[in-house]
């Protein structure tokens, strides 16, 4: 287990001639805010922390805001906000949170279920009628809207980077591109899997039961209301605001090549908005942190508000520990170094191509820390454990904190054959002795190289290494039998091949199975299942082994 449970997109905007960040106020320091260099000797472990991590990620920059006991108790931006230059960062300072932006998201489909308009029962039939997927037409009826917000939408995951920035691009590309060639990798509710398109249709949804666009629903029945009085979703409302970060991350997806992202490369596909679009500062996300654990019933009620940070659905990796809510990961306690300790968090982080958010709540404390940096993938867990060791009153740690278990006896469940038609293909797990072994034909046919001995994190967590980069796989039974049904992984789920359906499919109607003699997946698209599946890899930071 890691130190912390922690996680966890081009246009032609008109710039700024040199297209550099913008700036707005001095870096602020201190519990304070004011402008000056020094630091209450309290949050000195922190700053350091903080400090460390700039040192050992690719971002140059980042802001801080802490929030303790009803007030901010120190916010402050460190280094630079310009990867290329030297660009101070304020608190005042916009950036990118990714994939933070998914419990803003459910909490506007949750307003439209409090006044009626939507239903957490309604199916994707229901709430958006115009979507009909060609490769199956059941889906639709199938997924529900709690399945979206909970990531049991069996949905592939799936992000246009290189998206239309025009909001109606949230609708167009859903009955377009999407509809016609995207697909559900398992049928719905039967396990917690991690993909983007659940809440970029929950998004949809809402947009669909209102008059107005998504991005203009977010600002006007959400952000304004809770006084993030600057965050948007829009570029074109940065850019106009002026005081923003750029960042450094990938230039190009197609040939991994890296570097500082500008404004004008900075994606912003409004069909991705509603899963990981939003622009904020860590002290204006202190406020959602506030709604969280406090409410507000002009916002929503407190019973829909529960539901955000209730334990929906066990992730599947330490089930007695780790939660999803309604667009957020709960967790029973946290470890630092080898001390486990049982207190509640709340946590969603973020990535975007070049950009990071790392949003934590420990509601029993009356705490929140948001960090924002201006790099891809960044780490930063020693600043959240330095925040948690030097601010919280922690109690006693655990006598038994949480473990993977391993159990030999439970291995040949299993083994067998598995099939995913659209990715990866076929799969044969083996087992020698106390070890899984993996044959995936397809890729051996187009040349990935991918090592056959799965490592073990637990009986039914294990790693398959692929052109040197890790991914977690699960085996997952979906019902009360003995053998495994799936392996999953955020980036393909294959199913086994000749078994009875499980009871609990029985009542949902599950996607169709392709047969075992379906055509393997084309090079093309196996070569771009494999460089996602790497890309997720890196952005989750490994979730399994993370804890997350």
């Amino acid at each position: 287990m890691s130190l912390l449970l922690l996680l966890a997109c081009a246009s032609d905007d008109k710039l700024p001639a040199d297209d550099t960040a913008a700036s707005g106020d001095t870096a602020d320091s201190g519990d304070t805010g004011a402008d000056t260099d020094a630091i209450d000797p309290r949050f000195a472990a922190l700053a350091a922390a903080i400090e460390a991590d700039l040192l050992a990620s690719l971002a140059t920059g980042a802001s801080v805001a802490v929030y303790q006991d009803g007030a901010i108790v120190f916010a402050r931006g460190f280094g630079s906000g310009d990867p290329d230059g030297d660009q101070p960062i304020a608190t005042t300072t916009l950036f990118q949170i990714g994939s933070t932006t998914k419990m803003y998201t459910a909490t506007l489909l949750l307003q439209k279920v409090e006044d009626g308009t939507l239903s957490l029962d309604d199916t994707l039939a229901d709430a958006v009628p115009a979507l009909e997927f060609a490769l199956d037409d059941s889906w639709n009826d199938a997924i529900h809207l709690r399945h979206l917000l909970s990531h049991t939408g069996g949905l592939y995951d799936y992000v246009p980077w290189d998206g239309d920035s025009d909001d109606a691009a949230l609708a167009d590309f859903t009955y377009g591109d999407y509809a016609a060639n995207l697909f559900a990798m398992n049928a719905p509710g039967q396990f917690w899997n991690y993909s983007n398109p659940n809440f970029t249709l929950a998004g949809l949804a809402t947009e669909v039961a209102d008059t107005r666009m998504w991005p203009d629903i977010l600002v006007e029945d959400l952000l304004r209301p809770l006084g993030m009085d600057r965050s948007t979703a829009r570029k074109a409302d940065v850019l106009a605001d002026g005081d923003y970060a750029l960042g450094y991350g990938y230039t190009n997806l197609t040939t991994g090549a890296m570097g500082t992202v500008s404004m004008r490369n900075v994606p912003d596909p409004a069909w991705v908005r509603p899963a990981g679009m939003i622009w904020s500062t860590p002290t204006e996300m202190i406020e959602m942190a506030k709604f969280l654990m406090d409410g507000d019933p002009a916002v929503l009620s407190d019973t829909l508000r529960a539901g955000i940070t209730a334990e929906q659905v066990p992730l599947g990796y330490l089930p007695e520990v780790q939660h999803y809510g309604y667009g957020m990961f709960v967790d029973r306690g946290f470890s630092l170094g080898a001390d486990w300790y049982d207190v509640p968090i709340w946590n969603h982080g973020g990535n975007t191509l070049s950009f990071t958010s790392t949003f934590y709540v420990v509601p029993d404390q009356d705490f929140a820390i948001a960090i924002l940096s201006n790099g891809f993938g960044d780490n930063f867990n020693g600043s959240v454990a330095a925040a948690f060791a030097s601010l919280l009153t922690l109690p006693a740690p655990s006598a038994s904190p949480p473990a993977y278990t391993f159990d030999p006896a439970g291995l040949d469940a299993h083994v067998g054959a598995y099939l995913d038609a659209y990715n990866v293909g076929d799969v044969t797990v083996t087992r020698e002795g106390d070890v899984l072994y993996v044959d995936m034909p397809v890729l051996d046919e187009y040349g990935y190289t991918y090592e056959r001995a799965l490592e073990p994190i637990g009986t039914d967590l294990w790693i398959l290494t692929l052109d040197g980069t890790p991914l977690d796989l699960t085996f997952l039974d979906a019902s009360d039998g003995t053998d495994s049904v799936y392996i999953r992984n955020r980036s393909f789920v294959v199913t086994r091949v000749g078994e009875s359906e499980p009871a609990a499919l029985a009542a949902t109607p599950p996607p169709s199975s392709p047969s075992p003699s379906s055509p393997r997946p084309t090079r093309e698209a196996v070569a771009a299942w494999v460089a996602k599946a790497k890309l997720d890899a890196v952005m989750d930071g490994s979730r399994a082994l993370r804890g997350q």
